[in-house]
């Protein structure tokens, strides 16, 4: 609403147009280029920088005092994110099946078949597995689930990564493969990380990574298997600042709203580990440049990828600045609420994943992360609407792929992410006046007259009850040196249709240009006598007689 105030301050004693905040992006950032250097990131200093110096930045910010939020600076005239080297539209243009969302980015998975031959391999870090090239020739990282906790992180990477893919976010492709000890083969050169350097592979590495995990009753092995990706791997990306090799690289991270609405969807996926260090930078040649991608999915839903999650695992970073001050300072007795959570995993395969104690506004990853700090209500509105397009079926084919235990560990999880969706759907449905598809029609017989339709989706979702919901109206066209205010009673179902009588418009008035907005319809929700907090603004172009008003722009 901020960028729209100037709009409504009052009518200009002269007539006037006025030009919509943001134009029509034209930008394109998979335009060709040449390739970047790789990129490396100290991950202690980084984190370190992020939970100190950021937080305390962030905590004295005169901008976050003022509650003066920096908007998203990539949206189209109708405040969507555009298709790019980022982002994808996909299940909310509503065209994507259930059997879409399961099959997700994949193609071909590992040929468990024949010979699997381990070229590379880590018996160290958070998640140990190595890297195997099969019969045809494509090559897989193989991470394990740990003991005592079969398909708990397997699941989760499989799951999680076809619902952000589904989401509109570029994802590897990700694959639960069984497979037999006999099938694996070491390659004479293949090397392994191991306490922080690397030395060449031995067959007994391979032993000691499968004894991390519990084989198959029948003796083999289950796996999450995760292809490379195509193009040339360049490292992470930050989810702040530029990336300044990059020409393609044109907004500030932090301000992108996908990035931000990102936000949203991981909160849904409790993907608590959304940090720089599971995110990849590829080269795309031809045609030549730089795609993003999200990867590392293990530590989703109720993975921890080495055990379950606990329940300060999304309430509270690893390092919570804030929080360590006032328990410093406190001795001890400051306490959040999840310190007196009852934990206990809710199954084996599935962990903590917690639906009641979700709080969708103040969920957390581990660290700090620039662009969801940053984020607005209208950030949080755009990622609730890609976590609403997820149905039940939807939902429930993706878990499928899991290959979870038959029953009722796969129904447990099902159930929990559809009411988290719910949630998240009630709370930023909340934050702002949820209009869209917004239609107008001018009319002019005995006297001229505007009819504005727009579907309210917080009634289409049944969040709020049409009886309990109106709308607070401002119409201003400085062009025509016209300014109403009306209020309107929502009627029975999500389509609305607001008639504004333009009583002695003069209509003998030309058209404006076509990159240029005359005039505005602020529309404010109130829901059981409360008016949100954020309204909707609709820009519309006067055209002359004839065609009278077209929409031409959209913020919330």
């Amino acid at each position: 609403m901020t960028a729209f105030a100037v709009l409504l301050g009052g009518c200009s004693a002269s007539r006037k147009t006025t030009a919509l905040p943001l134009e029509p992006i034209t930008y394109v950032d998979t335009l060709p280029s040449e390739q970047p250097g790789d990129r490396r990131v100290d991950e202690v200093s980084r984190l370190l920088k992020v939970s100190v110096g950021g937080e305390i930045g962030y905590g004295f910010s005169f901008r976050r005092l003022i509650g003066a939020g920096h908007e998203a600076v990539n949206v189209s005239r109708f405040d969507d994110a555009v298709n790019s080297a980022w982002f994808e539209h996909r299940i909310d243009r509503g065209d994507m099946s259930p059997e879409d969302v399961a099959r997700g980015p994949t193609t071909v998975g590992p040929d468990t078949s024949r010979e699997l031959t381990v070229i590379g391999g880590k018996t160290a870090g958070i998640s140990a597995g190595f890297t195997v090239r099969d019969a045809r020739g494509n090559t897989f990282l193989f991470k394990f689930d740990p003991r005592g906790n079969l398909h708990l992180a397997s699941a989760a990477g499989v799951i999680s990564s076809r619902l952000f893919y589904a989401a509109g976010y570029h994802t590897p492709e990700d694959y639960i493969v069984v497979f037999d000890l006999a099938r694996l083969v070491l390659d004479p050169e293949a090397m392994i990380e191991d306490a922080g350097s690397e030395r060449p592979m031995a067959e007994d590495d391979i032993y000691t990574v499968l004894a991390l995990t519990d084989p198959l009753p029948d003796g083999r092995y289950l796996a999450l298997a995760s292809k490379f990706v195509p193009g040339r791997p360049l490292g992470p990306f930050l989810f702040s600042g530029f990336r300044g090799d990059d020409p393609n690289d044109y907004y500030r991270h932090e301000y992108r709203r996908e990035l931000r609405g990102l936000y949203v969807v991981s909160s849904w996926l409790n993907h608590v580990d959304m940090r720089f260090a599971n995110t990849m930078d590829v080269f795309i040649d031809p045609p030549g440049y730089v795609r993003h991608y999200l990867i590392d999915f293990a530590a989703t839903l109720g993975s921890g990828t080495i055990r379950p999650h606990q329940p300060r695992e999304g309430v509270e970073y690893n390092f919570d600045f804030w929080p360590s001050v006032a328990r410093m300072f406190t001795l001890g007795f400051y306490k959040r609420g999840w310190e007196d959570v009852e934990y206990y995993e809710l199954h084996p395969s599935i962990g903590w994943m917690p639906v009641r104690e979700f709080e969708p506004g103040s969920w957390r990853a581990n660290w700090p992360n620039g662009a969801f700090r940053w984020k607005t209500a209208a950030d949080g509105y755009w990622g609730a609407k890609l976590v609403a397009a997820f149905s039940d079926e939807h939902i429930q084919a993706a878990v499928a792929e899991g290959a979870l235990p038959v029953g009722e560990a796969a129904d447990v999880l099902a159930n929990i992410l559809m009411a988290r969706r719910d949630k998240i759907v009630t709370y930023w449905y909340g934050r702002v006046t949820p209009i869209e598809r917004v239609d107008a029609r001018f009319e002019y017989s005995s006297s001229p007259s505007l009819e504005v339709s727009f579907d309210d989706l917080g009634l289409e979702a049944g969040v709020w009850d049409a009886g309990r919901t109106s709308y607070t109206c401002v119409f201003e066209d400085i062009y025509h040196e016209i300014k109403l205010t009306f209020d309107h009673t929502a009627s029975a179902s999500a389509r609305q249709t607001l008639r504004i009588d333009l009583g002695d418009l003069d209509t003998g008035l030309p058209g404006v240009g076509a990159s240029e907005s005359t005039a505005t319809l602020q529309i404010e929700a109130v829901r059981d006598g409360v008016r949100l907090k954020r309204g909707a603004v609709i820009h519309l172009r006067w055209e002359g007689a004839e065609r009278g008003y077209q929409v031409v722009g959209l913020r919330h």
